[in-house]
C-alpha cells in the first residue's frame, strides 16, 4: 500500500480541550466480548448466525464473515481484539467451510487466516469442529483455546498464525481450555476439569501449568493483565457457600487469590458470581452477580475497586456521573478495557425492553487527541503524523483499512472543530 508521508509544516492548528463521557448502545443482537486497550475498538458476536464483528465509533459494527453456525450448525468460542484494534481472533469455518477452527483477522490483510490442520497425532474432529478460539494476546500475535483430541477431549493450546498449533501442559486424561492471554502470550489462563468433572482455575506461565485452586466446584480463570500479574475469575467461598468473583496476584513465585464477595441480596448457597475482566493495573474488576444457580436467572453487573468494594454496576456508573436509569438496566459487565476507560455491558434497554450491549466511556478522549491527555495541541499533530507515516490503526481515522488524504482531512477538520 502506497502512502504519502506527512511533515509538520503541512498543519497549523490551535489547542483545544477534549474530554467527555459517553454511552453507546449497539444495534440489536450485537454483543461485545472484548475491547482494545483504550476501548476505541471492540469485537463480539452477532446473535443468530453467531458471526464475528469489529466495532469502532467511525464504522459501527462491521461483520467479518466465516460464521460457523449457518454453515456447520455449531458455534463456540469468544471473539477477541488486540490492544491496537488491528487484529481479531474467533472460531470460524476453515478455508473449505467444512470444519470449525481458530481464525485470525488482520484489518490490513485480506480476510481471515484459519488453522486448517492441527498437526498433533491425537487430534480429531468432534461435531464438525477441530479447534476453537477463546483468547488473543494483546499484541495480536497469538490465539488461545483448545483442540479436540482422542484421549481427553479438549487439549489446551496456543497458535501463532504461520506456525503450528502448540499444546500446553495438562494432566493426562483431563480436559482444559485457555480463555485468555497476556500481552505477549507468555501467560495463559483458563480451566482444567477435575477428576470428577467440575472446572478448576489454571494459569500457564511460559508453558508451565500452575494450579490456582483445586476446590471441586466449577471455578475458572477468565482474564489476565498485560504483564500476567493479575488474573480474574472466581473461587469458592465457604462463608457464603458459593462461588464468588475473585482475582489473583503474582508475587514473583506464586499467585495469591483474593475473593471479592457477592452483591447484597444474593441467596446463600444458590447465588454466585464471576469476574469477567480486569484492568492492566489490577485496580478494576468487572463481571456478573447471579441471584440463582441458573446462569439464565436474575443477575446484575458489578464493578469492584479497592476503594469502593463490590458495587452494583448501575450504582458504580452513577458515582462516575453516568445515569443509566433511562438507558439500560445493566445485568452484566462483560469486560473492561485494559486502561480502565471503557466498559462493555449487557442488559435490558428501557425503551425497547430488548437485551442490548452498551459501551460506557468514563473519560472519552476524541479521535484526534493522540496524546490521550485531554488537550489538542502541537504534540497531537506530531503524534498523528508519526502514526500516519507508520500506518498505525488510530491514524486510519475513517477506519477503511487505508491511510490516505481522507484521514488527513478528517484530522484537520476535527482538530479545528475541537472535541466535546
Amino acid at each position: 500500500m502506497k502512502t504519502a508521508y506527512l511533515t509538520l509544516p503541512m498543519m497549523t492548528l490551535i489547542a483545544q480541550s477534549a474530554i467527555a463521557q459517553s454511552v453507546t448502545v449497539l444495534p440489536s443482537n450485537y454483543y461485545v466480548s472484548d475491547l482494545s486497550y483504550d476501548g476505541r475498538y471492540a469485537a463480539g458476536n452477532l446473535a443468530g448466525p453467531y458471526e464475528t464483528f469489529r466495532w469502532s465509533e467511525q464504522t459501527g459494527p462491521v461483520l467479518l464473515g466465516r460464521s460457523t453456525l449457518p454453515t456447520l450448525g455449531v458455534a463456540a468460542g469468544s471473539p477477541d481484539i488486540s490492544y491496537d484494534g488491528r487484529y481479531i481472533s474467533a472460531s470460524i469455518t476453515n478455508s473449505t467451510e467444512t470444519l470449525m477452527t481458530q481464525g485470525h483477522w488482520d484489518m490490513y490483510a485480506d480476510g481471515w487466516v484459519s488453522l486448517d490442520v492441527v498437526n498433533e497425532p491425537d487430534a480429531q474432529v468432534v461435531d464438525g469442529s477441530i479447534s476453537s478460539a477463546w483468547g488473543l494476546s494483546g499484541d495480536g500475535s497469538t490465539i488461545s483455546g483448545f483442540y479436540w483430541n482422542t484421549s481427553v477431549g479438549a487439549s489446551p493450546s496456543i497458535w501463532e498464525p504461520g506456525f503450528s498449533l502448540t499444546p500446553l501442559e495438562a494432566i493426562p486424561g483431563r480436559s482444559c481450555r485457555v480463555n485468555a492471554l497476556n500481552f505477549d502470550g507468555s501467560v495463559a489462563v483458563g480451566w482444567e476439569a477435575s477428576v470428577t468433572g467440575p472446572w478448576q482455575p489454571r494459569a500457564w506461565r511460559d508453558g508451565v501449568m500452575l494450579d490456582l485452586d483445586n476446590t471441586d466446584v466449577g471455578s475458572v480463570a477468565e482474564a489476565v493483565s498485560a504483564d500476567g500479574k493479575f488474573i480474574a475469575g472466581n473461587l469458592y467461598d465457604l462463608n457464603v457457600i458459593s462461588r464468588v468473583p475473585a482475582y489473583w496476584e503474582w508475587d514473583g513465585q506464586e499467585y495469591t487469590g483474593h475473593m471479592l464477595g457477592l452483591l447484597p441480596g444474593t441467596p446463600v448457597g444458590t447465588g454466585f458470581g464471576i469476574a469477567r475482566g480486569i484492568t492492566d493495573d489490577g485496580s478494576v474488576v468487572v463481571g456478573t452477580n447471579y441471584y440463582s444457580f441458573s446462569p439464565g436467572g436474575a443477575a446484575d453487573g458489578f464493578v469492584w475497586t479497592a476503594d469502593t468494594g463490590l458495587l452494583n454496576a448501575m450504582d458504580y456508573f452513577a458515582m462516575q456521573g453516568i445515569d443509566l436509569s433511562g438507558i439500560i438496566d445493566v445485568r452484566s459487565v462483560d469486560t473492561v478495557s485494559p486502561d480502565g476507560s471503557t466498559f462493555a455491558v449487557s442488559g435490558i434497554e428501557f425503551e425497547t425492553l430488548e437485551v442490548r450491549t452498551a459501551l460506557i466511556r468514563l473519560d472519552t478522549l476524541c479521535a484526534v487527541d493522540f496524546q490521550r491527555d485531554g488537550q489538542l495541541n502541537f504534540f497531537d499533530v506530531s503524534e498523528f503524523i508519526r502514526q500516519y507515516n507508520e500506518q498505525e490503526v488510530d491514524a486510519d481515522l475513517n477506519q477503511n483499512g487505508r491511510h490516505d488524504f481522507f484521514d488527513v482531512s478528517i484530522f484537520v477538520q476535527q482538530f479545528a472543530n475541537g472535541c466535546p
